[in-house]
């Protein structure tokens, strides 16, 4: 029960918020579209908050989650409308790509020693680049083709958005992966401290590579539902989705510090945080959005370390 102390405290903290969000604005938050809009956007927000959480419980921080959530919409759509290929090759042919991309950032991470800090955020910068390139800055719609697709992020499963059902199922691999498997504990034998588990016989380099992998496979995965829920892919899409994805994991208690985290806890981060915002606009101050983010993150931050100095003091 320790281990889920601060997962069910954050738990608290979002029904509280729905809880509160609801008797102020009872005719707007509880309406079917909002609620189903904020399913859609706590599915899609945990899906690539989840890979961000893997990277942080192994002692990393993945900045380019955004840029690829990015550069694989616009991709995906450039493919179809530009290039004149079908939805399904398009599709292959981006998931290929975000691998690539988890892939040469994993490399170059684990085997020549750069700081995931330094490799993530020239990526985030080179690959939002590209999506500008490729689209000219502008944006890129399907036009109303491919309604197959598009019902992946816009359509409505059992009730719920069809993204619940892509997120729940890659969240529950990931958690399985975490917590059930040698892998998983590896991950948090590394962030715990790294040169031990070394020493111990872990495969540091091969473990910190997979993650990175992991991280830009299910912001890839991301990408795509958010080109299939959108009008169009513009490369402003993902801007500071990073973030959301740090801030969702460290809100579900994960450390920076690495070692502790649990994918339950992602969850319930990405839930505070879309209901914050959802908050934010349904009181008309939606320019205050970045403020309310920001103010979020420092405090998730603050308290962390606090939490961390609090820890050590007792030990």
């Amino acid at each position: 029960m320790k281990a889920f102390k601060k997962e069910l405290t954050m738990l608290g903290v979002m029904i509280a918020l729905a809880i509160i969000t609801a008797a102020l604005n009872p005719s707007s938050f509880l309406t079917g579209d909002n609620l189903r809009n904020n399913i859609r956007h706590i599915s899609l927000i945990s899906l690539f908050a989840a890979g961000e959480a893997m990277v942080i419980i192994a002692g990393g921080i993945d900045l380019s989650v955004g840029s690829i959530i990015c550069l694989i919409s616009v991709s995906t759509s450039y493919l179809t409308m530009m290039q004149g290929f079908g939805i399904v090759p398009a599709v292959i042919i981006v998931i290929a790509l975000a691998i690539i991309i988890g892939l040469a950032q994993g490399l170059v991470i684990s085997r020549i020693g750069v700081q995931p800090f330094v490799v993530t955020l020239g990526s985030m910068l080179l690959l939002r680049g590209i999506a500008e390139v490729l689209t000219g800055g502008a944006e890129i719609g399907f036009q109303g083709k491919f309604p197959t697709f598009r019902f992946l992020g816009e359509g409505v499963g059992l009730g719920v958005p069809m993204p619940f059902w892509f997120a729940l199922g890659a969240v529950a691999i990931v958690a399985f992966v975490m917590h059930r498997t040698t892998f998983g504990r590896y991950c948090y034998a590394i962030g715990s401290n790294a040169e031990a588990a070394r020493l111990s016989g872990v495969p540091v380099r091969a473990v910190r590579l997979i993650t990175f992998v992991a991280s830009a496979l299910l912001s890839g995965f991301a990408g795509i539902l958010y080109v299939a829920y959108l009008p169009a892919a513009t490369p402003a899409l993902g801007n500071a989705y990073e973030l959301h994805a740090v801030t969702a994991a460290v809100l579900g208690g994960c450390s920076l510090q690495g070692g502790k985290g649990t994918v339950f806890g992602v969850l319930i981060g990405a839930g505070v945080m879309q209901i914050t915002f959802n908050a934010v606009n349904l009181v008309g101050k939606s320019l205050w959005q970045n403020v309310v983010g920001g103010a979020v993150i420092l405090v998730a931050v603050i308290v962390d370390r606090l939490l961390e100095m609090r820890r050590a003091r007792k030990g």
